[in-house]
């Protein structure tokens, strides 16, 4: 590629102070588990980060003073405007930095989110600009998690549904696959099974619960559970602009 040729755009004025790697994991956990209603547990961060509730608690505690999330007592968390920005910014860097590993670097798909975590708390906002240009400005990462807008604004795929709940012998294209497990992602990549891809439910089998699909021309067995994991919209499904979440 010959780089004289992009046309970057300028460095972006700066949004705000800064803040500690470990306030942006917390409020990057907390965006990528809020569905824009209910307040996110102290349990389900505690899963997300895989640490203790008592610290996640005392975490979030502190977080609520800082104005970054509203405390619900036991029902959970709820992101500020503020803190809901700098949770989706981190989860803009650690997404484009997988595209960065994945499209360019040639790392396997697996590997990408563990390691663009640990890239993306150094992702400047200048840097971050210029990546996402350099990038192409894409609108998903490897694994078709929609990378967050500029300014924080987070949407999502829209008529998406799960493979399992696809009609028999209709045609689809693949969008996300919902859960970053490397062990899954290893065996979806062996089996081609990738967001990009054309998927179609050729035959089920509720009691042994296995789906065999056909993936471009090729057929496979899977687990219904895995084909849950799977997000697709069908070909004939109407186009309108993605769902924007909203941060109250």
């Amino acid at each position: 590629m010959n780089n004289s040729a992009l046309k970057f755009p300028p460095s972006p004025a700066s949004p705000g102070p800064e803040v500690s790697p470990n306030v942006e994991m917390y409020l990057k956990s907390v965006v990528r588990l809020y569905d824009g209603h209910d307040p996110v547990s102290t349990s389900a961060i505690a899963t997300e980060l895989a640490i203790s509730p008592a610290s996640v608690s005392s975490m979030l505690k502190k977080l609520d003073a800082d104005g970054y999330v509203v405390h619900e007592g036991r029902l959970g968390v709820i992101p500020t405007p503020e803190g809901a920005r700098i949770g989706a910014v981190t989860l803009r860097r650690q997404r484009l930095a997988e595209r960065l590993l994945v499209d360019h670097l040639g790392l396997p798909w697996e590997h990408a989110a563990i390691e663009a975590c640990r890239i993306e708390h150094a992702i400047s906002p200048t840097v971050e600009t210029y990546l996402a240009q350099f990038l192409g400005d894409p609108q998903t990462c490897p694994h078709g998690h929609p990378i967050p807008r500029p300014d924080g604004q987070l949407w999502q795929h829209d008529h998406a549904v799960d493979l399992t709940d696809l009609p028999i012998a209709v045609p689809a294209h693949v969008l996300e696959v919902k859960h970053d497990i490397p062990e899954l992602l290893r065996f979806l990549g062996e089996i081609g099974l990738r967001p990009g891809v054309h998927v179609t439910v050729k035959h089920r089998e509720p009691a042994a619960g296995v789906v065999t699909i056909d993936i471009d021309g090729h057929e496979h067995t899977v687990s219904a559970q895995l084909a849950g994991d799977i997000r697709v919209r069908q070909p004939a499904a109407a186009k309108s602009k993605p769902r924007v979440q909203q941060i109250r």
